[in-house]
């Protein structure tokens, strides 16, 4: 063995270096094969993901669907055609605050979604349609850019 910061030849059983002072620090090599096995071991924590994710089923999210609800409602108002409806009806005032609330609706529960999940994986070691919260978080950040920029960049 080698000192890491003098260089110096030192025993096997030394906790200094006899030449500078420094703490010796052992450092286990692995392998190739001992890499292998422990990913192979990864491998079964999914298999235990499973298994956790069985014994909790009853576990749920309330907050997945009413982010979804309330960002595809923001969406729908802020992207759809009103002006073959009636006309000035989708730039209305309106219109633009319901697009914000709703949009803030989405960004609330999302977060809260997403705060639940990292809860249930503290507990349990696994997230609820972590896709789905992740996708509805960004599309209601998208809306509330788009009603906020509504709201303000419009005249009233």
């Amino acid at each position: 063995m080698y000192c890491r910061k003098c260089g110096a030849e030192i025993k096997e059983s030394a906790k200094f270096c006899d030449s500078c002072g420094a703490e010796v620090i052992k450092v286990k090599q692995r392998s190739y094969s001992d890499k292998y096995a422990e990913r192979k071991a990864q491998g079964n924590k999914k298999d235990s993901e499973a298994k956790r994710r069985e014994k909790h089923k009853d576990e749920k999210n309330p907050y997945i669907s009413a982010a979804m609800f309330a960002t595809i409602v923001s969406l729908a108002l802020a992207i759809f055609p009103w002006n073959l409806i009636g006309k000035g009806i989708g730039t209305s005032l309106p219109m633009r605050i319901a697009v914000v609330i709703f949009a803030l609706l989405g960004d609330y529960h999302s977060t809260k979604a997403r705060q639940v999940n990292n809860l249930l994986y503290s507990k349990y070691g696994f997230r609820i349609q972590e896709n789905v919260v992740t996708l509805f978080y960004y599309l209601s950040m998208f809306a509330t850019a788009i009603g906020l920029f509504a709201l303000f960049m419009y005249g009233a």
